[in-house]
């Protein structure tokens, strides 16, 4: 039962860290731009979704992809959200909780 709290607390503290930079850039924080576009472009461009999708959901320009509907965006958090779960059962696998 600890275990799973643990994983949880921690996937949740995961999750938040990774959508830091698309949080920066809807409240307009200067020099959130970089992090945004990175955010966006690592799960868009490295695995083809702004291909596979076309022009409806991504527009792609000299600076990457720009998201234009909700799938896209939805995409782009269930991949970081994948990548936290991910990174949460190595952390988890790598350092066992023990029972006191």
């Amino acid at each position: 039962m600890l275990s799973n709290n643990v994983f949880l607390k921690r996937f949740i503290v995961t999750v938040l860290l990774l959508q830091i930079p698309l949080l920066l850039a809807l409240i307009d924080v200067q020099g959130s731009m970089l992090p945004a576009l990175l955010w966006i472009n690592i799960p868009v461009l490295w695995t083809g979704i702004a291909q596979l999708l076309g022009e409806s959901h991504f527009i792609i320009g000299e600076f990457g992809a720009s998201p234009q509907s909700a799938l896209a965006y939805g995409l782009i958090i269930t991949f970081w959200t994948a990548v936290a779960f991910l990174i949460t059962k190595i952390t988890i696998k790598l350092k066992p909780v023990v029972n006191e």
